[in-house]
């Protein structure tokens, strides 16, 4: 058993965002596709850090989060799964954050102003490779 997922398998999504209105309608969006399947939410560092063994395809990662830089979550979820994607969505794109969350080991990085169909789209190519 090599670990891939079949084809026919959903993507199993992990959303931290501190915007709980945001999060939830990014959620109720992603998981109305038959190839998305969110299986955790939060709107914290910490919160996030107990979703991270629940076997998470891709993370969409904010970047301002209460208790901290969502770029320091990256690396934890690489540690912990090697093949986890991480999209940061943030609206502090600034080139200090954008250069931190690459360092981090982020796959893509998108503005939260960008359609659903985007992100969609977008985690639909990160996790096909």
């Amino acid at each position: 058993m090599t670990g891939e997922k079949s084809a026919d398998e959903p993507v199993r999504l992990l959303l931290v965002e501190d915007h709980a209105a945001f999060r939830q309608a990014l959620a109720f969006v992603l998981s109305r596709q038959p190839c998305f399947e969110v299986v955790a939410q939060a709107g914290t560092l910490d919160g996030a850090r107990a979703a991270i063994g629940r076997g998470i395809d891709v993370a969409l990662v904010d970047l301002m989060l209460p208790d901290g830089n969502g770029a320091d979550l990256i690396a934890e979820l690489r540690e912990t799964n090697p093949s986890v994607r991480v999209l940061v969505l943030s609206a502090s794109l600034g080139e200090e954050n954008l250069s931190r969350a690459r360092e981090a080991g982020a796959d893509g990085v998108l503005d939260k102003t960008v359609s659903p169909g985007e992100i969609a789209e977008t985690v639909r190519r990160l996790r096909s490779g």
